[in-house]
């Protein structure tokens, strides 16, 4: 595209369209002469502000990063303190149950030992009764064999006694079984 605008600029050289492309020395030093002249207004209006926001959003993003690693480390140290706190639970759990077995155990014994006890007094009361009815048994014993002796020595001696004899000779005979 570029040749055939050539082909067509050198067909007509000294046409409207030849001087269009037609840039002599002079323009060139106007040129910068402008550039220039306009620099330190386009450095104030239009680079300044352009710098001015890149620098912005550069220390934007520099804040950004900081509270980023500011929060992580926040998150780091919320995370040790949560771990310390967890593992503080657990030990306390694990204190508390092994108090409780503690506990349990010695509520153990002690049930046991009251049983114990509680067995030992029933077979002691059961061994007192038995011993108090075998006394019993022997004193009722003793008393009908001395009234079955009186009878036996009545009818033996063949005479009759008097009421006061009879009791002494109970009264001996208990006091003589009572001494055997």
């Amino acid at each position: 595209m570029y040749t055939l605008l050539l082909a067509v600029v050198a067909e007509q050289e000294h046409s409207g369209i030849a001087q269009m492309f037609d840039v002599g020395k002079s323009s060139f030093y106007w040129t910068l002469a402008i550039f220039l002249l306009a620099l330190p207004f386009m450095w104030k209006m239009v680079f300044g502000p352009i710098v001015a926001a890149l620098e912005e959003r550069e220390d934007a993003a520099r804040e950004s990063a900081r509270a980023a690693e500011a929060a992580r480390e926040e998150t780091e140290r919320m995370k040790a303190a949560i771990q310390e706190d967890l593992d503080a639970a657990r030990r306390e759990a694990a204190n508390q149950v092994a108090e409780a077995k503690i506990r349990a155990s010695e509520r153990e014994q002690e049930l046991m030992s009251a049983a114990k006890a509680e067995a030992e007094r029933e077979r002691a009361r059961a061994h007192q009764e038995i011993e108090n009815s075998l006394a019993s048994a022997r004193e009722i014993l003793r008393k009908e064999a001395v009234a079955l002796a009186i009878d036996v020595a009545e009818r033996v001696i063949v005479r009759e006694f008097s009421e006061a004899d009879q009791q002494r000779l109970v009264d001996d005979f208990q006091n003589e079984v009572a001494k055997n």
